[in-house]
């Protein structure tokens, strides 16, 4: 069954513009990744230092198989830029859409 990974990401101060950027990046790598059905990213319209960042997979194997395969130099900026807030995770069952 089709699952969705989420992201719960706070930027640390000053560094929503740098984690959104990171994001971005890290999407457009998830694409690449065999069993990868695309990526989007959000950005809290009332608190703008949150992001979601939302996968899309064909299923549990593929998402845990593209752990080796994320860009490391990216993953790095996207802890900097939360300067060691909490990262909320979770998976879905993509039922829609």
């Amino acid at each position: 069954m089709a699952i969705v990974h989420t992201y719960d990401l706070t930027a640390g101060s000053g560094k929503a513009h740098e984690l959104g950027s990171a994001l971005e990046a890290l999407a457009e790598a998830v694409k690449t990744i065999a069993g990868s059905q695309g990526a989007m990213v959000l950005r809290d319209v009332k608190d703008p230092q949150r992001f979601l960042l939302l996968e899309f997979w064909a299923d549990e194997a593929s998402r845990k198989a593209a752990g080796s395969q994320l860009p490391k130099d990216v993953m790095g900026r996207i802890m900097g830029a939360t300067a060691g807030n909490p990262i909320g995770m979770a998976d879905y069952d993509r039922i829609a859409g």
